[in-house]
Order: structure tokens, then sequence, then C-alpha cells
């Protein structure tokens, strides 16, 4: 009898674990740092398109047009990322709010304020979701933009 409830309680324990264990398996942490210059390809855009290389888990290239702004003041961005293997992370439009500093021309991103979710894309990505976070500073007098990022794509 304690051998049938021992049993019993482990598979129940399976039973209510494997959800997240399965998603562990499809999922996959990643993290890095990407710099790119601000309106650096002139295009129709108000602010140009940012562009610049990605390191970390999703090395390769970003690209980022800022379509405007919302009546809050938040930007409106799109993303365009290959990674150094030539595969194409699709990506929905953000919204960064930015955090103002002490010089009218800097913002900080702080984590929680900036995010992308992955729609899907090429090759490994294909059917890919997740979402990616960043952190760090643009500098619209300077041109320059720095940011950590971390997150979850699931395939």
């Amino acid at each position: 009898m304690k051998h049938i409830g021992f049993t019993a309680a482990a598979v129940i324990a399976l039973l209510i674990s494997s959800p997240a264990w399965a998603g562990d398996h499809e999922c996959q942490i990643v993290g890095g740092v990407l710099m790119t210059n601000i309106g650096v390809i002139n295009d129709a855009t108000p602010d140009g398109t940012n562009l610049g290389p990605v390191f970390g888990d999703l090395a390769g290239s970003v690209a980022a047009t800022i379509k405007g702004q919302d009546n809050r003041g938040n930007f409106l961005v799109q993303h365009y990322w290959v990674t150094s293997s030539g595969e194409t992370i699709v990506l929905k439009e953000a919204v960064l709010t930015p955090v103002a500093t002490s010089d009218p021309n800097v913002i900080a991103v702080l984590w929680g304020n900036y995010s992308s979710d992955i729609l899907g894309g090429t090759g490994k990505f294909k059917n890919a979701t997740g979402r990616i976070d960043y952190f760090g500073i643009a500098d619209f007098k300077e041109l320059t933009l720095v940011l950590r990022y971390k997150g979850k794509v699931c395939h």
C-alpha cells in the first residue's frame, strides 16, 4: 500500500511539473549587448534608422527605425535583426519609454521600459516566440546608443 502511495505521488509530481519542464527545453535564455549609430540610414522616417552590431547569444546586426512618438512621448521602434549566421528575427513594433537625464539630449533606457516581442523569423527562428528586454542609454546629440539585452527565445 505504501508503495502505491509513493508511486502515485511521484506520478502526480511528474504530471504537475512536466509542462514547466517541457517549456524549459523549448526556450533559451539569451543575453548580450548591442550598439547603434542613431539615424545613420537617412530614410523617410522622422529620426532615420539606427544600425549597428550585436554581440552575445544573438550576435549579428540590428537596425531600428524610430517610427515616431506616441502622445506620452514614448518612442515607437521597429527592429530588424539578422544573426551572424544569416537568420532573421522578426520583431513586433516596440515601445520605448524614455527616462530623462540631466542632459536633454541623453535618455536612459531602464529594464522594463523597452522590450521586443519575437514573432518568428527564418532558420531556427522560423516559428520562434519570446521577448527581449533592453537597458542602456541613447545620446541624440552624439547619435549613439548602447544597450544590454536579455530575454527568452522559444522554438
